[in-house]
């Protein structure tokens, strides 16, 4: 016959056993582990297109997202400077972080080039039939539409820096702890 356990689910609810019979089944797909494999099921099957293409308005959007990376770059820069001239620390997480400037100042400078050729080539070098997936490039191969091309590959430059910059906070967060340990074991 059905009973309830000690410490089980149903006996710390008090239920009767054909109602602990029915609850755990119901507990079950209502963990946190269903509860989100549901909602991502939910948002893949019934996503709509991405779109993670944006088109920046002629002229003014244009302008201000190159601007952007202008002043990216020059922040990164004056990053880079200032911890060379006045280094704040030593070590390898530091040395992480600025591998991560320098990637990311690389990627800043190489997507630049590529938004100031695409800028350059004439529209009917895309061909897009309204689908992410169908969208291609189509022009006659010249220096800078193969230069446009090549500077397309821009994460081969921001995922290292991503990489190196995850290092570095990773390696930060390892030397604090290590730290506190020390002085938790000083105290004792």
């Amino acid at each position: 016959m059905l009973g309830n356990k000690e410490g089980t689910f149903a006996a710390k609810l008090r239920l009767s056993p054909l109602l602990a019979f029915l609850a755990t089944p119901l507990r079950i797909f209502c963990s946190p582990q269903v509860a989100a494999g549901a909602f991502f099921a939910l948002v893949v099957l019934e996503a709509s297109p991405a779109m993670a293409v944006q088109v920046h308005g002629p002229p003014e959007g244009y302008y201000v997202h190159q601007m952007a990376h202008l002043f990216f770059t020059v922040a990164l820069v004056f990053m880079l400077a200032f911890l060379h001239a006045r280094p704040l620390g030593k070590g390898k997480a530091w040395h992480y972080f600025k591998l991560s400037l320098f990637f990311f100042l690389l990627w800043n400078l190489w997507t630049f080039t590529a938004h100031l050729l695409a800028h350059h080539l004439p529209p009917e070098a895309f061909a897009t039939e309204g689908r992410l997936w169908t969208h291609r490039f189509n022009v006659q191969l010249s220096v800078s539409s193969l230069l446009y091309y090549i500077t397309r590959f821009d994460h081969l430059l921001c995922l290292p820096g991503i990489w190196f910059l995850l290092q570095s906070l990773k390696t930060f967060c390892l030397e604090i702890t290590q730290d506190a340990k020390k002085k938790e074991a000083d105290h004792e």
